[in-house]
């Protein structure tokens, strides 16, 4: 029993850590050439709709549009790191859009990266706690 559920925290370290990382690894690269620009949250709902998407979780990704340094209007969809419950977003509310100089279109919302490392953090906790519970039963002799 207590593999069973070091197995289950180990695929949610997983489910939690993996896309977060990658959401971090992007803004990293974002940030090499970052430039600062504040962008206002045009719709709320997912343009992919509820029934497909919500088998996987998260299914609003508001989008925010934003002006580009030649004045071009640009829209962004804010794609959250995980399959948890995401933060509300108004419409119309205003957002802190970075992005990258050189490639306008390459942007994200700042309050994601937060939400992005706190995912990141879930997810080496959960690692954790799976790791834990296993040499755990290990050590007092459980059977699989």
């Amino acid at each position: 029993m207590i593999y069973g559920f070091s197995l289950l925290f180990g695929v949610l370290s997983l489910v939690l850590g993996i896309p977060a990382a990658r959401q971090l690894l992007r803004m990293r690269e974002i940030d090499r050439n970052p430039a600062s620009t504040h962008g206002q949250v045009a719709s709320t709902k997912s343009a992919m709709g509820w029934l497909w998407a919500a088998g996987f979780g998260n299914q609003d990704r508001p989008l925010v549009t934003y002006t580009s340094p030649k004045g071009t209007e640009m829209v962004y969809e804010i794609v959250t790191s995980n399959m948890l419950p995401v933060k509300n977003y108004l419409t119309d509310q205003a957002i802190e859009i970075i992005y990258d100089k050189d490639f306008p279109g390459r942007a994200y919302a700042a309050p994601e990266k937060k939400a992005a490392r706190q995912d990141l953090f879930g997810g080496l906790v959960a690692l954790a706690f799976s790791i834990f519970l296993w040499i755990f039963g290990q050590a007092t002799g459980m059977p699989f």
